[in-house]
């Protein structure tokens, strides 16, 4: 069972992070990364060239402070962009992408996380992104999409949205009141989630926290 601090999303994200990270070489740039970890998926800096890790605020102590619509990287420089978690945030998601693919190498790879399903983290959440619409964001960047993922389906996002508003709850005697039955509940729901009926259901599949897409340039 997952500890209640740590969302139903955020889990799938890190696992599916964790099985392309294997791919992951060369010079590395991570737009919008964190000082502290935002999950349990730890970038793979040990076995790449060069990990260049960039954020719009300083606070965060990136190595490059910038806007992930203005990149300050020469064209075709980096081998590789990770960007999780971040287009929702940007004003204008396409150019940011239309960056991502112009400081990659060919034959460069990128991988681009969005949520859709999701509560709003903040007051400059903006986006959320359906299947299509990263699929085409991506791709009008001039990036091949080799591979896209969705984190959960029906029963899965339901028992994100649960857990979440349990974890938010301030008192500490009612959150733990309350988690009491709603985590075997998840529990529950993230189990049907992996039901083959579930699966293949067309309309339980189109509900999804979120996607990860894997893209290539050229």
């Amino acid at each position: 069972m997952l500890p209640l601090g740590l969302s139903y999303r955020r889990a799938l994200l890190d696992a599916e992070l964790g099985r392309l990270a294997a791919g992951i070489a060369g010079v590395v740039l991570e737009i919008g990364a964190k000082r502290i970890s935002r999950g349990r998926w730890e970038p793979p800096r040990g076995r790449v060239r060069r990990w260049i890790r960039l954020n719009l605020e300083p606070g965060e102590r990136p190595d490059v402070v910038a806007d992930a619509q203005f990149l300050p990287l020469d064209g075709a420089s980096v081998d590789w962009v990770v960007c999780v978690e971040v287009l929702q945030y940007v004003v204008a998601p396409e150019i940011a992408m239309r960056e991502i693919a112009r400081v990659l190498v060919p034959g460069g790879g990128a991988v681009i996380a969005v949520p859709f399903l999701h509560r709003a983290d903040g007051p400059t959440d903006r986006h959320r992104f359906t299947e299509v619409s990263l699929l085409e964001l991506v791709e009008r960047s001039g990036l091949r999409v080799l591979s896209l993922s969705a984190q959960a389906r029906f029963f899965g996002t339901l028992a994100n949205h649960l857990r979440q508003a349990v974890a938010n709850i301030r008192s500490r005697p009612v959150r733990w009141l309350t988690a009491a039955p709603t985590l075997p509940l998840s529990a529950l729901l993230i189990a049907l989630d992996g039901l083959g009926p579930v699966r293949r259901s067309a309309f339980l599949a189109s509900y999804a926290t979120g996607f990860v897409a894997l893209a290539r340039k050229g």
